[in-house]
This record gives C-alpha cells, structure tokens and sequence, in this order.
C-alpha cells in the first residue's frame, strides 16, 4: 500500500494521468506479487525504486532471494496484464537477489 501511495505521488508530480496512475498501480501490485509468489524462500525485504529518465518513469522491484527452481516468474496471465499496462518489463536474478523492472511512459 505504501508503494502505491509513493508511485501515485510521483506519478501526479509528473502529470501522469489518471489512467497511467492507474496502470502504475497495477504494475506495480503485479511485480511485487510475482516476486513474493515464485520465490524461495520469500524475501525477507522488497526494495522498489522509482527512476525518472525524461517522460519515462521507470520502477524496479527488487527481493532478497530465488526464483524457485522450475518456476517461471510471468505467468500467461501476469505477462497480458504487464505488457497492456507497461512499455517493457525485464527481470534480472544475481548474487540472491531478483529485480523485476518495468517502464512507463507519460503520454
């Protein structure tokens, strides 16, 4: 919930619509979800950064720990969602720690 509050904050300050607000909490609920449900054991901390690189805002999900082994991170189900919502995802797995990022773009 804290997440969504700050995302929605920054979103407004950069005159994000209402509709991209939208979409934002959707990603946003999506990849943290997904982070919590294919790893183990689950992270003992979940990291999201919001990064502003001109009209695009971009957000990474991070948590301390391992996609289960045989899992696969975007359900069917949870790749339609992100790709009508978001502009690219990329997840990344090192050293103990999955990130899961994804972009928007003001329109």
């Amino acid at each position: 919930m804290l997440v969504r509050a700050a995302a929605s904050a920054l979103a407004a300050l950069l005159d994000f619509t209402y509709d991209q607000i939208t979409d934002l909490h959707i990603a946003i609920d999506e990849v943290c979800s997904r982070i919590l449900a294919t790893s183990t054991p689950p992270p003992s901390r979940l990291e999201v950064t919001f990064h502003i690189e001109g009209s695009m805002l971009r957000v990474e999900a991070c948590g301390d720990t391992k996609i289960k082994k045989g899992a696969d991170f975007l359900s069917p189900f949870s790749k339609a969602i992100l790709n009508s919502v978001t502009q690219g995802m990329e997840l990344s797995e090192a050293d103990g720690v999955v990130c899961a990022a994804f972009r928007l773009v003001k329109g």
